[in-house]
């Protein structure tokens, strides 16, 4: 007798212990399956969140004029010799491979400014794209206009400035809309300014210091949007800022091994006791 007649003599006689062990695979195989679809996304949805989360890639000009330091990162070229990234060219960005993973793109353009016989860093931004590339942001007041600040928290200390006080930004008058809580970063000391308002203060029409960029990679490596962006805008140094996109690949990797060996268990716990 064949090994395939004996299984099937053995189901014959205990057709209800059959039923029931092929009633738990189904049970426990869709079980499994509608878990893991679950588990997917879910990923997909924190990943999309955590890619959103502020900057990963940054864009400054090839120069080593002069050092300055923004965001705890060291921005080299900053240079008061023209040398600066003309704003036109982050056009190029829309034209990359990978244009559909750039979620936002935050030029900067960065000058110093006495205030009060204090030197301080005006930073001229597109305050429409801060809720990607800065979220952690919390505003006593509100964003300022053409003719309006935006001050750090040690910034409004030190200057002795709140919302609604005028300082002169060489020679244009400019009014507090709002305070940035304390952040913990050097965002707390300087005065931000809309990205134009910045420029025509700081003489710098047309052109910005640097520029963020919050690119969404999950399907492809963050190196190919470097690589792209750097051959978009050849006269620029374009990098990566590695301890975001290290943290972003594993906070998803915990959370996909903790989620896969839940569906294990699942799925051991579910056989166990329908046999």
């Amino acid at each position: 007798m064949r090994l395939i007649d004996i299984s099937l003599a053995n189901l014959k006689r205990r057709k209800a212990k059959a039923s029931f062990v092929l009633i738990g695979l189904l049970v426990g195989v869709t079980a499994v399956v509608a878990f893991i679809s679950l588990v997917d996304a879910l990923t997909r949805d924190i990943n999309h969140k955590l890619e959103k989360y502020g900057a990963n890639i940054m864009i400054l000009p090839k120069t080593e004029t002069l050092s300055l330091t923004y965001g705890g990162m060291a921005v080299g070229g900053v240079s008061f010799e023209m040398r600066e990234i003309l704003q036109e060219d982050l056009g190029r960005i829309k034209e990359i491979e990978n244009a559909a993973n750039v979620a936002a793109v935050g030029p900067i353009v960065l000058g110093s400014l006495k205030v009060a016989d204090r030197n301080v860093l005006l930073a001229g931004v597109d305050f429409q794209v801060s809720h990607i590339l800065r979220p952690w942001w919390k505003i006593k007041g509100k964003f300022p206009g053409e003719d309006g600040i935006l001050l750090g928290a040690e910034a409004s200390r030190i200057l002795g400035l709140g919302q609604g006080d005028t300082l002169d930004a060489k020679g244009r008058e400019l009014v507090v809309a709002g305070v940035l809580e304390p952040t913990g970063s050097q965002d707390d000391q300087i005065i931000f300014a809309s990205l134009k308002t910045a420029q025509q203060v700081l003489g710098k029409e047309g052109r910005i210091s640097m520029a963020e960029v919050a690119a969404l990679c999950a399907a492809c490596p963050i190196d190919d949007m470097v690589a792209q962006i750097s051959g978009a805008l050849p006269d620029a140094k374009v990098m990566a800022i590695r301890q975001v996109v290290k943290g972003r690949m594993e906070t998803l990797g915990h959370f996909n091994k903790f989620a896969y060996g839940l569906s294990l268990l699942v799925m051991l716990v579910g056989g166990w006791w329908f046999w």
